[in-house]
C-alpha cells in the first residue's frame, strides 16, 4: 500500500469521525429495529481500517484500485454484514458503499477542493475507483454466502439438522466410490425411533418433534467427526461410518441404541428407543440398493425381537449381483 501523506494523511487521521458519520448516515435511513441491530461496535472497530485501505488505494494513484489484497476485501466484505441480525441485500450493500463514498467526499473536499482543486478531482476519480472495488469484493462475497446457505439448507434436514436423504444418497454413492478403488470398507446402520406414534397420539406433533430432536442431538453425540448422520423420514435415521467393518458397525448400533434409550424421553412416557440395522460395506454389499435393503430387514428384524440392533444377513452372491445389475 502506498504511504498516505499530504492532505490524504490529515483525512486518514480523522478515519475514526468519518467513520461516526457513515455510522449516522446508516441510522438516518433504518428503521428502529434495523438501528437495535446495528452492530455499532463492529463497525467502530472494523470501519476505520476499511476507510485507510480506501484512501491508500486513492494515494496509490497508478495501480489497480481493484487489486485489493486478502485482508482488504474481507475488511471490505465485512460491510455486508452491518445490517446486524437479517442479511442484507446487494441494493442494500451499494448503497452502504456510496454512503461511505460520500462522506470521503466530504472530507477530500475540505481538505482539498479550495487549496488544490486539480488535486481534488484526481483524488475523487480514485475514490470512485476504489469504492467500486470495495462493492465489488462486498458483492462477491454475498453471492459465496447466499451459495453456501443454499447448498447448506438442500443438504440438511430443517428440523433436526442433521443431512437429508439428498446428502446421505451423496455421501454413500462416495463411499462406494472408496471402497471399489481403494478396498476401504465402511458401515452403514438404519434406524427406527421405536414409539412415535405412540408419542404423537398421546402428546401431540410437537413432543413428537422435540423426541426427533433428542434423537438426532444423541446421534450426533454419540458418532465420530468423520461419520455421516442423516434424517432420512419421518421417524428413520441413517448413519454411515467410513473405515469400519461389520462388527465395528454392530458396535457403534449398540452405542447408539444406548445413548437414545438414555438420554430421549417424553414425560408420561417410557424412554424412546431404536431398532437399527447394521451392515457393512462390501461385506453385506457393494452398492446402495443391497445395502439399503439389507439394513431395512435387520432394522425390522430387530424390531420384532425387541433386540434394538440386529446384523444384516450376507446376501447370497447371486442375490447380491442381481440387486447391483
Amino acid at each position: 500500500m502506498t504511504p498516505i501523506r499530504g492532505p490524504l494523511a490529515r483525512v486518514d487521521r480523522s478515519r475514526d469521525e468519518l467513520a461516526k458519520a457513515f455510522l449516522v448516515r446508516l441510522i438516518e435511513r433504518a428503521s428502529l429495529d434495523e438501528i437495535r441491530e446495528l452492530p455499532t461496535e463492529r463497525i467502530a472497530r472494523e470501519l476505520p481500517e476499511l476507510i485507510t485501505d480506501i484512501l491508500g488505494s486513492v494515494a496509490s494513484n497508478g495501480s489497480d484500485p481493484y487489486q485489493l489484497a486478502d485482508d482488504q476485501i474481507e475488511r471490505a466484505a465485512s460491510l455486508a454484514a452491518l445490517r446486524g441480525g437479517r442479511d442484507a441485500s446487494v441494493a442494500e450493500v451499494a448503497r452502504d458503499v456510496a454512503s461511505l463514498q460520500a462522506v470521503l467526499v466530504r472530507a477530500l473536499r475540505e481538505e482539498l477542493a479550495e487549496s488544490d482543486p486539480e488535486q481534488f478531482a484526481d483524488a475523487v476519480e480514485h475514490l470512485v475507483d476504489a469504492a467500486g472495488a470495495i462493492q465489488a469484493a462486498v458483492t462477491e462475497e454475498l453471492v459465496r454466502s447466499r451459495s453456501r446457505e443454499l447448498e447448506s439448507q438442500a443438504n440438511t434436514d430443517a428440523l433436526t439438522g442433521l443431512g437429508n436423504l439428498r446428502h446421505l444418497q451423496r455421501q454413500l454413492a462416495n463411499l462406494l466410490d472408496l471402497q471399489k478403488r481403494y478396498d476401504h470398507p465402511f458401515g452403514l446402520l438404519l434406524m427406527d425411533v421405536d414409539g412415535l406414534k405412540r408419542i404423537n397420539d398421546s402428546h401431540g406433533h410437537q413432543a413428537g418433534d422435540r423426541v426427533l430432536m433428542q434423537v438426532a442431538m444423541s446421534v450426533r453425540r454419540s458418532i465420530r467427526s468423520v461419520d455421516v448422520a442423516a434424517r432420512i423420514g419421518g421417524d428413520e435415521f441413517c448413519v454411515l461410518a467410513p473405515e469400519q467393518d461389520s462388527e465395528s458397525a454392530l458396535k457403534l448400533g449398540e452405542r447408539l441404541a444406548a445413548a437414545v434409550e438414555e438420554e430421549v424421553s417424553t414425560p408420561g412416557d417410557p424412554p424412546a428407543g431404536l431398532s437399527l440395522g447394521a451392515v457393512s460395506c462390501p461385506t453385506h454389499g457393494t452398492d446402495a440398493e443391497t445395502l439399503i435393503d439389507v439394513a431395512d430387514k435387520a432394522m425390522y428384524k430387530a424390531k420384532a425381537a425387541g433386540e434394538g440392533v440386529a446384523l444384516g444377513d450376507v446376501p447370497e452372491p447371486g442375490v447380491a449381483e442381481e440387486a447391483g445389475t
